[in-house]
């Protein structure tokens, strides 16, 4: 299991020390590091593949607590600070491990650990669905999993491409990831989600599934090739 991940601190010592321990984790791919929360929200918008967050507090322009109240990332946040007042709060805002600095590698470890054995509860308990019910209209529907091509969001719809036949559905595609096992399917792009054992193959930054051409951007084709090299 592969874990993506952004650095938010302004502190160039401390962006240093998360990068070294991050390096000497195998299981972990540095996307950005970012001196400021507001530039994050806009990186997010268009890399979903985001799966740990190191969240400073004390930040220019938006404060990490503030960040985490108005947008709710959905990521595992772990939240890296000089002061411990603020950890109670971090933890009522759902955060995975609040570390003090100087950080450790040991306690950086410490926090991967929760990581690692939150998504692995996730993954087992997705990994065992074969199938799922869908509402259609008035009709419930059921969707094998394996049958699924990719899944295209249509503004407030997503069109769900079968194999034998493509559903117009209600459901954001944001559902779709959370419902999905993430070992089977991967967001590459803002408005797809794929099978990874129906891709074809990669063509720079296009994604070829059955004749179709599907778009994925640099850095979620970065996560794209760690992730199929586990299959």
């Amino acid at each position: 299991m592969s874990f993506t991940c952004i650095i938010i601190e302004d502190q160039l010592q401390a962006q240093k020390v998360l990068e070294r321990h991050i390096s000497n984790v195998s299981h972990l791919s540095l996307l950005g590091v970012f001196n400021n929360a507001l530039d994050v929200v806009h990186f997010l918008k268009s890399n979903t593949q985001v799966d740990i967050v190191f969240l400073d507090i004390n930040l220019p322009k938006l404060n990490g607590i503030d960040f985490l109240r108005t947008f709710r990332p959905k990521t595992s946040v772990i939240i890296t600070s000089a002061y411990s007042e603020y950890a109670i709060e971090g933890f009522d805002l759902d955060v995975i491990d609040y570390l003090i600095k100087p950080i450790s590698f040991n306690r950086f470890f410490k926090a991967i650990s929760k990581v690692i054995y939150k998504e692995s509860a996730i993954t087992d308990n997705l990994e065992s669905k074969q199938f799922l019910f869908v509402k259609d209209g008035h009709n419930i529907m059921k969707v094998v999993l394996r049958n699924i091509v990719l899944i295209k969001s249509d503004s407030d719809f997503t069109t769900l491409i079968l194999q034998e036949k493509k559903l117009l559905l209600s459901y954001s595609l944001k559902f779709w990831q959370q419902v999905l096992p993430k070992n089977d399917f991967f967001r590459c792009h803002k408005s797809y989600i794929i099978n990874l054992r129906m891709i074809d193959k990669i063509v720079g930054n296009t994604i070829y599934i059955n004749e179709k051409r599907i778009p994925i951007g640099r850095t979620s084709k970065e996560a794209l090739i760690k992730k199929i090299n586990l299959i």
